[in-house]
């Protein structure tokens, strides 16, 4: 669910498997001061735990994943793509994670397009302990090649005689491959190319539907597959990861 900064801050420790985590302040706090000299402009989603203490109208707010997006300002835009660094972490997964990434926002779908592998920096959150920052500084210094490759990705199409062949590539992509940063292989759902090719050549009500006789170009077939990264509320922990998985099998991410 997308929350105010003010309704994140409210966030309470919690203690899960018998390990203590800090209030979601702790943890937002450092990363949302670092970002407030650059922006103001940040957008928030969270997961709660699925059964909460308290009454109806009196909730003990907790937040057991955090996803900040801090979107830069226009002049730092490429080709209608706003500059975002991320903050994120997940405190009810198997090793509790906290990761820092930078990407691009597609303005006219908020997509997160992200082609380099190195811009995130993912931690262990260890009950007790305070995460550590110095990523964003780091990640905003490296150098930049998002426009090149996205210029390839526009100027780039797929025959559409070959879309059949295409769909079972990707859905076995989707089966045999992952991404890993050290704390458990991420992996897009075999349904996600599906439902992409339904949205590229079939649901003509789809923004990125190709009508017939015209090859898709290679950006309107990343959206499509990012729009159903954007759209799953159910996982803000892992975008980065399947934006990456998605990149590559397209060939645009080595």
């Amino acid at each position: 669910m997308d929350i105010s900064v003010s309704e994140l801050l409210k966030g309470k420790a919690t203690i899960i498997k018998n390990k203590e985590f800090f209030q979601t302040k702790n943890y937002a706090e450092p990363f949302l001061e670092r970002m407030s000299a650059f922006t103001d402009d940040f957008r928030i989603q969270v997961k709660m735990p699925d059964q909460m203490t308290g009454s109806k109208d009196a909730t003990d707010l907790t937040y057991n994943r955090v996803l900040i997006q801090a979107v830069m300002p226009r002049e730092h835009s490429i080709d209608d793509h706003d500059e975002v660094i991320g903050f994120l972490y997940g405190i009810d997964v198997k090793k509790p994670v906290a990761k820092i990434y930078r990407g691009y926002l597609n303005q006219a779908c908020t997509n997160l397009t992200v082609f380099n592998p190195q811009w995130m920096d993912v931690q262990e959150m260890t009950p007790g302990d305070p995460l550590n920052y110095n990523a964003v500084k780091q990640l905003m210094e490296q150098t930049n090649d998002f426009q090149t490759t996205l210029k390839k990705l526009k100027a780039t199409t797929i025959s559409r005689n070959l879309r059949k062949q295409y769909l079972g590539e990707w859905v076995d992509y989707s089966m045999r491959e992952s991404q890993d940063y050290g704390y458990g292989k991420v992996k897009i759902a075999v349904s996600t190319p599906i439902d992409a090719y339904k949205q590229l050549f079939i649901d003509q009500d789809s923004a990125y539907y190709i009508p017939e006789g015209v090859d898709p170009n290679m950006f309107d077939v990343y959206n499509a597959f990012t729009q159903i990264i954007t759209d799953d509320k159910k996982d803000i922990v892992n975008k980065f990861e399947k934006s990456i998985i998605i990149g590559k099998m397209l060939g645009v991410v080595s």
